[in-house]
């Protein structure tokens, strides 16, 4: 009986002595794998999470990054138009100074004949009246050539802040047709004020002409001096008509601004009072045409009183030689004007050089402006792409959120359920412990009845092996004699035989 149970026996002992039977520790490796499984799971959410906060911080440090660089860029090509702006301005300032000094470096051929004093100093006088006439306009050129630069630095000035603006304010279109706008009357302004110094140097090339070509007295008469007179007077007028109409396009322009843009009433005000320093220029202008032509009705009157003078010598019949000197005079006069007219000639290719210099550097500036707007709007272009992303990116990391949130709460549950059935196996170690505890007294008197019959059974044993051995002797001896019973019984066979 106690054979058959001793794989029981065995189990019991284990038990008693703290090792765990196979029934339960499988049920403690399940246990501990969930465990470990669980642990695991949250260390591979919890860095999964931890990769995709390092993604996001890289994602927005490089859009961070875009940005400055756009910034950057944008800032070094506004530094870079405005060092070549302010570079072509110094050249174009030097062209002009050396235009100036070359053409006040002129002088006039002097007369030939000084045998009439008052006629010399009234042709002298002439001539005078003449280069202040042109030393006066080359002055007026190069001050509206300077103001037009000036406006239109301006311009540009106020048409990158307005436009540095409107990209904030993301108002593209109004941005579009602010530009074209300001852009269309920047270029009529120019436009007019080249047209303006182009008529201007047509007629005083007509007049100087004229002078040059008038040597009779027939011709002189109450004709050259009085057509300059007039012609002085209606461009004049023209240019106070013109100068009211860009005012009144700038008093548009301010409207248009104003209702566009309120937050650029500043730059409107400044431009109104840039268009009042204009209105003073042009006032000033008209000053110095006034006072032209006053000289030039001086001169008529000296004219005047030249041809009367000759016409009483001709009667008296005494100044033939008077009148040939008038005539190389007049001659002389002819050449100096005609040297003069060379000169403006030269200085009107020269600003119209400088003209188209300033054109294609506009152009250019245009095209980098151009380049400019169009590489922000890539960047643009790219900032939105990455914001889309980047939002895209959220709503993948909230589903996976969401979703590792329903995965902790089932983990939660099974954890919970994974306690519960501890605690029951740990009950039912216990239980286990306590019938073990209590078949510890059994387990010591069935070792001891095992001791007695092991004591017994060698007991047995030895008595067991005394019997076979003694046996066995016993049967060796029986067989030594049936062997000599066996050899006897053969030879008694043998001698019957015989």
């Amino acid at each position: 009986m106690v054979v058959g149970h001793d794989g029981q026996l065995k189990h019991l002992i284990e038990a008693a002595a703290g090792i765990p039977s196979p029934i339960t520790s499988q049920t403690l490796l399940e246990e501990l794998v969930d465990t470990k499984l669980a642990g695991m799971r949250s260390e591979i959410l919890d860095g999964f999470e931890a990769s995709l906060s390092g993604l996001k911080s890289q994602c927005e440090a490089r859009i961070e990054e875009v940005q400055r660089q756009c910034q950057q860029e944008h800032l070094n090509g506004q530094h870079h138009m405005e060092q070549s702006l302010d570079g072509r301005e110094t050249g174009l300032r030097k062209e002009l100074g050396n235009l100036q000094a070359q053409i006040q470096g002129l002088t006039l051929t002097e007369s030939c004949c000084t045998q009439v004093s008052s006629l010399s100093q009234r042709v002298l006088l002439l001539e005078e009246g003449l280069k202040s006439l042109a030393e006066s306009q080359r002055v007026q050129q190069s001050s509206i050539i300077g103001q037009a630069a000036q406006v239109e630095t301006f311009f540009d000035g106020r048409l990158d802040e307005i436009e540095a603006r409107l990209n904030a304010t993301e108002k593209a279109d109004t941005e579009e047709k602010m530009k074209g706008y300001v852009g269309s009357e920047v270029d009529g302004f120019k436009t007019l004020l080249d047209e303006k110094l182009r008529m201007l140097e047509e007629r005083l090339f007509v007049a100087v002409e004229e002078l040059g070509n008038a040597t009779a007295p027939a011709v002189l008469e109450g004709q050259a001096v009085p057509a300059l007179e007039t012609e002085l007077e209606a461009l004049r007028k023209q240019a106070q008509g013109g100068l009211e109409g860009v005012q009144s396009r700038l008093t548009d322009l301010e409207t248009l601004c104003s209702s566009a843009c309120p937050h650029a009433a500043g730059e409107v005000q400044k431009l109104h009072s840039e268009m009042e320093e204009c209105c003073e220029t042009d006032k000033k202008v008209s000053g110095q045409l006034d006072s032209h032509a006053d000289l030039l009705r001086r001169l008529n009157g000296t004219l005047q009183e030249i041809l009367a003078r000759l016409a009483r010598k001709e009667e008296e019949g005494s100044i033939q030689g008077e009148i040939t000197l008038l005539k190389i005079n007049v001659s002389t006069v002819n050449r100096s004007l005609k040297g003069l007219q060379e000169s403006i000639s030269i200085y009107a290719q020269e600003v119209s050089h400088a003209n188209s210099t300033w054109q294609q550097h506009e152009l250019k500036m245009a095209d980098q402006v151009q380049g400019i707007q169009q590489l922000v709007g890539r960047q643009g272009s790219q900032l939105g792409f990455s914001e889309r992303r980047l939002h895209q990116l959220k709503g993948e990391l909230q589903s996976l959120k969401h979703r590792l949130t329903g995965e902790l709460k089932g983990c939660k549950s099974a954890a919970l359920g994974a306690q519960k059935e501890i605690t029951q196996v740990d009950g039912r170690i216990s239980q286990v412990e306590g019938l073990c505890g209590s078949l510890g007294d059994l387990a010591g008197d069935l070792e001891r009845i095992r001791g007695e019959l092991e004591s017994h059974s060698d007991d047995y044993l030895a008595q067991v092996n005394g019997t076979l051995s003694t046996h066995s002797h016993q049967l060796a001896e029986l067989k030594d004699g049936l062997k000599d019973c066996l050899d006897k019984s053969g030879g008694a066979e043998k001698r019957n035989d015989h």
